[in-house]
């Protein structure tokens, strides 16, 4: 962190910033002492007291407005989709399909003798995220999304210590 440079220069600015501030409450005070009024008069209790008891003063029932109509209801919703996987229209998923010898592996046994599914979840966790995703669902995949691709340009430095978060990353004055 830098440290603000002190010389005459500043310090006389700061010193008559400081002497502007006091001179302009001064000038304040003074004007609210010509008009007269009081610091403590701006509130007065006696204005808000209230005469009747608290109690009882809220209606016995309240009227609520009725709710409006939904306007998709998850059955809509359900025909749309259908309507537009008819058409033949992308809808944007979030992952993308296995490739088939993935999807072998999950028709192949059962999970009990770790084939079938347990292979499939294992073959799909190998993958990298770039791969199976179309896009960063998370802000966390944000921070090492396409980084083998930096990570095949870099080359390990002969003495010292590798930068490989530094350099990868989108600012260069650091995460934040």
């Amino acid at each position: 962190m830098s440290r603000i440079a002190m010389d005459t220069r500043a310090q006389n600015t700061w010193k008559e910033l400081i002497e502007k501030e006091a001179a302009t409450r001064i000038a304040c005070k003074l004007k609210q002492e010509e008009t007269g009024k009081n610091e403590d008069e701006w509130f007065d209790r006696s204005k808000y007291t209230l005469n009747k008891p608290l109690t009882g003063n809220l209606p016995t029932s309240l009227n609520f407005p009725p709710r409006p109509a939904r306007k998709n209801t998850t059955e809509e919703i359900e025909k749309l989709t259908e309507q537009l996987k008819a058409s033949g229209a992308n809808l944007l998923t979030d992952m993308r399909p296995p490739n088939e010898k993935t999807v072998k592996l999950l028709y192949d046994g059962f999970t009990k003798e770790e084939k079938g599914r347990y292979q499939y979840l294992k073959a799909r966790k190998t993958e990298n995220p770039e791969d199976k995703f179309e896009y960063p669902l998370l802000s966390s995949f944000e921070y090492g999304w396409k980084l083998n691709e930096v990570a095949q340009q870099y080359k390990t430095p002969a003495h010292g210590r590798g930068k490989i978060v530094e350099e990868s990353f989108y600012r260069r004055n650091g995460v934040f």
